[in-house]
């Protein structure tokens, strides 16, 4: 097979590793299309397990390549979302996991804050616990590009107006009420993440009636009133070290500050994590030509 220079697939080879999305195949649905697993050989990849996307047409997200199909192909999490362990503590992530975690979401958002390109940075837009993918080895994957946004770099204070979109509980307020997408909003929202990994929780609980129902809020409550322990979930206070603690608190607690110009940006939330500056960053391939950028 010819080795192909770029990361568009060809239908056929989508609709082989899915077996036509025979629906033993299909693995769950969203709300922009149908999820199936299968196993892609295609140009360098041989047996290569994934998740494949096919988008709703009338959504307007991703690419069309032939005719009207609107695929996105993703490497395959063998060990699923953040989220789903997030959900259930049982599953038992240990704090160093943990923690391994969050420097590789940040080492990703990193990237394509400042060095995916010379001019541009992308804006995530939608950075949840249930787009951090983990491998086999528990390497952390940034995922699901479809509302992602491209900024310029040579402006001070790069924004994009735009229809507030996201997860409620993760995007910025400020972003919320004016409109203006800066990337600070992924660094709030990532701070909503960092909080969930403490206090293993979601940002929103909808069983709650009261103020722990939204994550961001409460956080916030208990680290300006010194009562930040209570929220934090008891095996993780029992693993973690007390100063380790406190720097991984306030770093978070700071992302999630109402105005952008008080947060870190996420290159600052890298150096305080001890992050290596170029530590090779982890985000699912094929999202670049499903951005359909030639920037790079």
């Amino acid at each position: 097979m010819e080795q192909p220079n770029h990361h568009e697939i060809p239908l056929q080879a989508i609709k082989n590793c899915t077996e036509d999305f025979n629906k033993r195949n299909f693995i769950g649905r969203g709300g922009y299309g149908s999820v199936y697993k299968g196993i892609l050989t295609w140009g360098y990849h041989v047996n290569k397990p994934v998740v494949v996307k096919r988008l709703h047409v009338t959504r307007g997200e991703g690419f069309c390549d032939i005719n009207d199909k609107m695929i996105l192909v993703y490497e395959y999490a063998i060990h699923g979302s953040l989220d789903t362990h997030l959900h259930n503590p049982s599953a038992g992530l240990s704090w160093p996991q943990l923690l391994n975690i969050c420097i590789d979401v940040a080492s990703a958002l990193d990237y394509l804050h400042n060095h995916v390109a010379e001019k541009h940075r992308i804006i995530h837009r939608d950075i949840k616990s249930a787009n951090i993918l983990l491998d086999d080895n528990w390497n952390a994957k940034l995922a699901d590009f479809g509302l992602a946004t491209i900024g310029l770099t040579n402006q001070q204070n790069t924004f994009v107006i735009t229809n507030p979109a996201g997860m409620p509980g993760y995007y910025d307020p400020q972003y919320e009420r004016t409109g203006l997408l800066t990337k600070e909003s992924d660094v709030y929202s990532f701070g909503v993440v960092l909080f969930e990994v403490l206090c293993e929780r979601l940002a929103c609980v909808v069983n709650y009636h009261d103020e722990r129902r939204f994550l961001p809020h409460l956080a916030r409550t208990c680290y300006k009133n010194g009562e930040i322990n209570k929220i934090i979930d008891p095996r993780i206070r029992e693993d973690i070290n007390p100063r380790t603690l406190l720097k991984f608190s306030a770093v978070a607690y700071q992302c999630l500050q109402e105005t952008r110009e008080e947060r870190p940006t996420i290159g600052e939330v890298a150096f305080q994590y001890e992050l290596p500056y170029y530590q090779s960053f982890s985000i699912n391939w094929f999202f670049i030509k499903f951005m359909n950028m030639d920037i790079f």
